[in-house]
């Protein structure tokens, strides 16, 4: 499991792979919160589980990446990481899972640079080789 930063003019794209697409869900997770701050410096002190369903797996990668911006925006929570499980079947795609994080400590949490959204240009979740590998850009 992994991500890289991706190079862009205004806003910052991120690209992640992992062996399952609950991993990769994860990573995008990841991602996000290190695009806020330093992802190492939250600790897993609290839970929150997510359900979200949709009609395909980019959707469902914006509605979770939305949760995790709402959760920050509104009850200033930073997540470390997540056990994500995603089912596919003829009515769309499902996700749960469990985060673990903090709530914001500007003394621990330094602010990289600001979510304002998440985007649906360059957006992809597809099988590469034997995993997974998906694709977000941030608005800044």
């Amino acid at each position: 499991m992994s991500y890289r930063f991706l190079d862009h003019t205004a806003d910052i794209g991120a690209e992640f792979e992992a062996a399952t697409l609950g991993g990769l869900y994860g990573e995008a997770l990841a991602a996000f919160t290190d695009t806020l701050t330093v992802r190492e410096r939250v600790e897993p002190a609290v839970e929150r589980e997510f359900e979200l369903a949709a009609a395909d797996r980019e959707a469902l990668l914006v509605d979770w990446l939305d949760e995790l911006l709402y959760a920050w925006e509104v009850d200033r929570l930073l997540f470390r990481d997540a056990e994500v499980e995603v089912e596919e079947g003829a009515g769309g795609v499902r996700l749960a899972a469990r985060a673990r994080g903090e709530r914001y400590d500007p003394d621990r949490h330094p602010v990289k640079v600001l979510i304002k959204g998440v985007t649906w240009h360059g957006l992809t979740v597809e099988r590469a080789g034997g995993g997974w590998r998906g694709r977000v850009i941030f608005d800044i």
